[in-house]
């Protein structure tokens, strides 16, 4: 079967290039990519990944529109299902084609570009329906790119990015696996994406993984280990915008929380100035979800692990501020809030909160979010709520 064809783009890198008097080879290490990967870029054979885009209009102080490249969106569309004789939208899913594994020869170019091509589909995918129903097939996707890899049966010119895809593709596996339950294999893939993203120089895929392992470790009942690995970015050597200490002080504050340190709620602050600086050119891609949103709900959880009433307050907050077509994060906030509500005793918004969280399990599919609704089960009138009391009923999502 003929491999379907990208939509066509018309790059001006060569036209950018030529003008500020670069060759391939230093445009790649800017770009930090192969000089093959460049000209590839340059003829238009291939679309560059967002990460990619973005240096390249950082080196050229140029556009996306003035570099040639078409964005690669994903759309959400609403899909219609039919209930009780009205039509209601239910679920929300973005156009991508199945995940697979690429089926041509392995170590090409084009093998590197599909590779890249579907961690973008899974994240999108994920972002949609949770990690509960991907993360076995993505683990399998990266267990054959490491054993490719580890074979060596590739073009020598491409190992960099190939390592960076691998470490790429692990650190996305790993939040799967997380949103899954799966621990084991979360701490796994975290561990291989550090291992890929230290041989190939990836600090800003290094990063992201760092901060996961740190919430997995908190989320473990390891609030040491997460306390170790936030200190060792922010009194390590790297180059941290605004924006970044923000987040790893949040992972700090957490961290100290869960040891019963009050000086924890001192951090936040500091966190929500640091945010305020704004976007900044230093910001990893990734950085994006680091919003008003995450403040809120990181802070309710430092307030919830000291025992302060007031989180509550926070979870609400954070719950509002999720946009309607993010249904697996409507689903886990939604379940903190619910769990809160439970535990101050507050069975009216508690109940409230059920009516929200009733549609949610068929469409996504997050273990952690149905684990923590069943460990919120504590009183009879708790478990009377969290099992829908006023005839709805919660489900298991999975």
């Amino acid at each position: 079967m003929a491999r379907p064809r990208r939509a066509e783009f018309h790059p001006q890198l060569a036209e950018f290039r030529q003008r500020a008097g670069l060759t391939q080879e230093q445009v790649a290490e800017h770009v930090g990519i192969s000089a093959e990967m460049v000209r590839r870029h340059e003829h238009g054979e291939n679309m560059p990944i967002p990460l990619y885009r973005k240096r390249y209009c950082q080196l050229f102080q140029a556009t996306e529109q003035d570099l040639g490249f078409r964005p690669i969106a994903l759309p959400v569309q609403p899909i219609i299902s039919c209930g009780a004789g009205a039509e209601t939208a239910s679920a929300y899913v973005s156009p991508v084609a199945p995940v697979h594994i690429p089926a041509f020869e392995f170590g090409n170019a084009d093998y590197l570009q599909s590779v890249q091509d579907h961690i973008r589909e899974i994240v999108a995918l994920d972002n949609v329906f949770g990690g509960a129903d991907l993360v076995r097939l993505s683990a399998r996707f990266f267990r054959t790119l490491h054993n490719q890899l580890g074979a060596g049966a590739y073009d020598q010119k491409l190992e960099r990015d190939l390592h960076a895809a691998a470490g790429e593709l692990a650190e996305v596996v790993g939040w799967l696996a997380y949103d899954a339950e799966d621990h084991d294999l979360a701490r796994r893939m975290n561990q291989e994406s550090l291992y890929f993203t230290r041989l190939c120089g990836d600090k800003t895929t290094e990063l992201l993984t760092v901060q996961n392992s740190s919430m997995h470790a908190a989320s473990q009942g390891r609030p040491m280990e997460a306390l170790q690995l936030a200190r060792s970015v922010l009194e390590g050597d790297y180059q941290l915008s605004p924006r970044l200490r923000g987040l790893f002080l949040m992972r700090k504050a957490r961290a100290l929380a869960q040891c019963e340190d009050e000086s924890a709620v001192e951090l936040f602050p500091q966190i929500r100035s640091l945010f305020l600086d704004g976007v900044s050119d230093a910001d990893p891609a990734w950085a994006w979800w680091v919003d008003e949103r995450e403040l809120l709900w990181h802070e309710a959880m430092a307030q919830r692990d000291l025992g302060m009433p007031q989180a509550v307050i926070q979870f609400e907050r954070s719950a509002l501020g999720v946009p309607t077509n993010e249904i697996r994060s409507q689903y886990v906030h939604r379940s903190y809030l619910l769990q809160a509500q439970v535990d101050n005793r507050s069975w009216a918004a508690a109940e409230s909160t059920i009516r929200e969280i009733v549609p949610l399990p068929a469409q996504v599919a997050s273990t952690r979010a149905a684990v923590l609704l069943r460990n919120g089960k504590h009183s009879p009138r708790a478990r009377w709520v969290m099992s829908g009391g006023s005839g709805c009923s919660l489900g298991s999502g999975r």
